[in-house]
């Protein structure tokens, strides 16, 4: 039975070597104390010889010292006359043990042997006890900091969630929600129920849920990240924002959503685009007053001949009733396209022929006298349809008519051509024969307040309203120009299903 190492160090005593092994110890023996650095074995029991330390420098001491940490040593001593002083006070500072050669000779020594040989391996267990004391000690003060650490950020956390001023929805793959925020409470069906842990399609607006289950529906075979839509909620306007959140390989774990209030932004878009339309009517006021003048003279003149006159005929009563009726429907239906052009009427989206709409845009300019040697040249194609609200759409041309004419200062050839782009979408373009738009302008033209007209006689308002009218309209705009010849594209949706804010302004 192998009961552990024993390093024996300068002793030759074979049979003393011999009954070690007959007790269960496996002896390495060295020859001198410098080749104890060499053993690789470990080894519970260091028994040297003590003749060898009878002049020992400190640096034999040392390599007995740190060979083996925690494992006793024993010199074996001949003649206790022959310690000297220095090597006596090594001894009894309890550095080593000490045996005689007589216990060998008389067989005493073993007991003594097996006596260090359990010292040292209860030495060696107190010593791993008090390392796994201190790793568990260790450990446990890690653990304790990691759940410091924990802790402050999920305050940190939660504060930061709490300051957004956005509303932040995160919902699960599986459609449940599992964080909101307090700015949720404007989109929820029951502002005062806690959300947290339920399916979103209970909890949610029918706007917001089916925004929800259209992404997840997509979220696995889409590589877009992101969906947008902007809804009105009873008097208010908000923007939803659909993130894919993605683990550590890629997979699709859930949505993030944010949610804003752009109830402000609209009514100010509103009011931007009032302004524009009263400026645009203060252009179109004299061309109009012009044209109501005509038939409003031709019904004074029949009405004032029809009463001098004293034998009626029937026939020519009835030729002028007939005038008078036209002339009077004519007056009708230019007030009516005027006050409908101006009527502050709610956003209804729907189905309209693009054909329609530019030619009710074209009945507004062409009483201005602008468009008096302007040839109006129609390019159309049949049954080309858009989807939107059909005076804001008319308001994007009547903007871009309007421009095309001055660029031409009322004189020269303005093409309206529509074509259809894809299957979700048709393409008008207005071209003009202007002097063209330089290119160092051609990315500051859609920009607030930027205009090329003589001061007073513009508020470079009109093309970025007409680009915001398009970006929420789902659509794109771009322009070419050369000298001699510019054309504006817009882009427009045909079809109902869309995702709000994906315009192109080619700049």
């Amino acid at each position: 039975m192998h009961i552990g190492n024993i390093v024996t160090v300068g002793i030759d005593n074979q049979p003393f070597i011999n009954n070690l092994g007959k007790n269960g110890y496996t002896v390495i023996p060295v020859d001198d104390i410098p080749q104890v650095l060499d053993v690789n074995d470990p080894f519970d029991l260091m028994l040297v010889r003590g003749s060898l330390l009878v002049d020992f420098s400190n640096e034999d001491l040392e390599r007995i010292y740190f060979t083996n940490n925690r494992t006793p040593v024993a010199l074996i001593i001949k003649d206790p006359t022959t310690v000297t002083e220095k090597l006596s006070k090594v001894i009894t500072s309890g550095s080593f043990d000490v045996l005689y050669e007589a216990e060998i000779e008389n067989d005493t020594i073993y007991p003594r042997i097996d006596k260090l040989f359990i010292t040292s391996k209860l030495n060696k267990k107190l010593d791993n006890m008090q390392q796994d004391f201190h790793s568990k000690e260790t450990l446990k003060e890690e653990i304790t900091l990691r759940e410091q650490i924990l802790a402050h950020e999920r305050v940190l956390n939660t504060n930061i969630i709490a300051s957004i001023t956005s509303g932040l929805i995160i919902i699960d793959i599986n459609g449940t929600i599992i964080l909101a925020n307090e700015h949720t409470r404007q989109v929820l069906k029951d502002p005062d129920a806690e959300i947290i842990g339920t399916p979103y399609n209970s909890s949610l607006l029918a706007e917001i849920g089916n925004t929800v289950d259209n992404f997840l529906k997509k979220i696995n075979k889409s590589s877009s990240s992101i969906s947008a839509k902007k809804f009105k909620i009873k008097d208010s306007f908000f923007s939803v924002y659909c993130y894919r959140m993605l683990d550590y390989e890629n997979n699709p774990t859930g949505i993030l959503m944010l949610i804003n209030d752009i109830t402000e932004q609209e009514t100010l878009n509103t009011s931007l685009y009032r302004s524009e339309k009263l400026a645009t009517i203060g252009t179109m006021l004299s061309g109009i007053a012009h044209e109501l003048r005509n038939p409003l003279a031709i019904i004074s003149a029949r009405t004032l001949r029809a009463l001098k006159k004293n034998d009626f005929e029937k026939e020519w009563t009835n030729k002028c009733f007939q005038s008078i009726d036209s002339q009077t429907k004519r007056c009708a239906s230019i007030v009516n396209n005027l006050l409908n052009f101006t009527r502050n009427t709610a956003t209804t989206s729907g189905f309209h022929k693009i054909k329609d709409i530019l030619e009710e845009t074209l009945s507004y300019v062409n009483y201005q006298n602008t468009f008096d040697n302007i040839a109006v040249i129609k390019k159309y194609t049949d049954g080309l349809f858009v989807y939107g609200d059909r005076s804001r759409f008319v308001q994007i041309f009547l903007n871009l008519i309007t421009n095309a004419a001055d660029a031409m200062e009322g004189k020269g050839d303005l093409k309206i051509i529509t074509k259809l782009a894809g299957n979700a979408a048709t393409t008008v373009e207005i071209n003009d024969t202007g002097p063209g738009i330089d290119e160092e302008l051609k990315n500051k033209i859609f920009d607030p307040f930027f205009t090329t007209k003589d001061p007073g006689k513009g508020t470079g308002l009109g093309l970025a309203i007409v680009y915001k009218i398009v970006q929420e309209s789902d659509g794109k705009i771009w322009l070419k120009s050369k000298p001699g010849n510019t054309s504006f594209f817009v882009q427009l949706p045909s079809k109902k299903e869309r995702s709000y804010g994906s315009s192109y302004s080619g700049r």
